[in-house]
């Protein structure tokens, strides 16, 4: 039949109907409409949060939330990492989530998370990767720094780090040579933190402040984003023995995307990220393992995967010889990982390398879910 065959063109009737199809059926974002799959389906109903993300007020979520992420817990950008940018920081994020239509919604409790899948938002645990924030030591003499932790509370974070890269006055970081543990400062924020509500995290602190830490709190205490020891020996991932730690006590291990803690091979995919997800599951169990990309919601690094390369070339060659600086990146993150839809892509990795349904959709957020319930509550 061709083209100009009267039987071959649609009538007015029948091109009204499909213009009228096209104006009422809803938006769905694209990974709804993907093929059918086991792993599509766990997408689908999954609760989705990336572990760590370094993000700002002027985040657009739109692209995340077209890939399907729920949440993510999100660095705020301040530095120096101290009291008064704290302040500032956090005071930047208050306006965003007040904005009418405001895609982004502040997680201040675990029913947030559920809130912000069912209104099809992104969800925004904010935290803080020092502890620096709380300001010069004082606990000999007042309560000063327990009083701003109550303040940052009540601003809405959530997730506060006990030591960055360098020592503060609550622990040791993991470039430390003292390895010295928790302070007796620390021991007391780390109680009042979960008196408040808050998420202990681990990620950069050294071996004992991490034990210590984890042994102190009454709650479960989380490494948003690092690598395992045992698979590649850089002294920025965690030894066994706090992911058997950290497990027992209930609290979850994320696997970062930062190749260069990865691997020293040349290149890097994402069977190398898996392969620290594969140890860590054996280690802690699946009920423990999650995701924190140490990126951003959009993207992991910048837009120059060169560039981040060079850049971070530098950091190495300031730190020479110390851990975390063991040797030159070749590479900083696995590609695949790099868009906002990278849980969708570690999902399918999981499901090629066996993992039940119910397994993925755990470390696809649900555990994140189950810690952020036991510790804001």
């Amino acid at each position: 039949m061709t083209p100009s065959s009267p039987a071959a063109r649609p009538s007015r009737r029948e091109v009204l109907q499909g213009l009228a199809a096209l104006l009422t059926t809803p938006a769905v974002p694209a990974w709804a409409a993907a093929p059918a799959s086991k792993v599509a389906d766990v997408y689908r109903r999954a609760v989705v949060i990336d572990g760590l993300t370094n993000d700002s007020p002027q985040l657009n979520p739109d692209e995340a939330i077209e890939a399907g992420m729920t949440a993510a817990i999100v660095d705020m950008q301040m530095y120096p990492r101290n009291f008064q940018s704290a302040l500032q920081a956090i005071a930047e994020w208050q306006p965003v989530f007040r904005r009418p239509g405001s895609k982004l919604l502040p997680v201040l409790r675990a029913a947030d998370l559920q809130r912000a899948k069912a209104e099809r938002k992104l969800g925004i645990v904010l935290a803080c990767q020092d502890a620096q924030i709380l300001d010069a030591a004082m606990y000999s003499v007042n309560d000063q720094n327990l009083e701003n932790l109550e303040l940052f509370h009540a601003q809405g974070l959530r997730v506060l780090q006990i030591a960055h890269n360098e020592r503060n006055a609550l622990g040791d970081s993991y470039r430390e040579p003292g390895n010295a543990g928790l302070s007796l400062l620390g021991q007391r924020v780390v109680e009042r933190m979960n008196e408040l509500g808050m998420l202990v995290d681990l990620s950069h602190c050294g071996d004992r402040t991490t034990a210590e830490a984890i042994e102190r709190s009454k709650k479960p205490c989380a490494i948003t984003h690092a690598g395992c020891r045992a698979v590649y020996a850089s002294g920025r991932n965690k030894p066994d023995e706090s992911l058997k730690a950290l497990a027992d006590k209930g609290g979850v291990f994320g696997v970062f995307n930062m190749s260069v803690w990865l691997t020293d091979k040349p290149t890097v995919g994402l069977d190398e990220l898996l392969a620290h997800v594969d140890h860590a599951v054996k280690v802690a169990g699946v009920e423990h393992v999650g995701f924190g990309s140490d990126g951003n919601v959009l993207r992991t690094g910048g837009k120059d995967p060169q560039r981040d390369v060079e850049g971070f070339k530098r950091f190495v060659e300031r730190n020479k010889g110390l851990p975390g600086s063991e040797q030159l990146p070749q590479h900083l993150h696995v590609a695949e990982l790099n868009g906002p839809d990278r849980l969708l892509r570690l999902a399918e990795g999981l499901e090629r390398r066996g993992y039940k349904p119910a397994d993925i959709e755990k470390i696809l957020g649900g555990n994140f879910v189950r810690l952020l319930r036991d510790t804001l509550g």
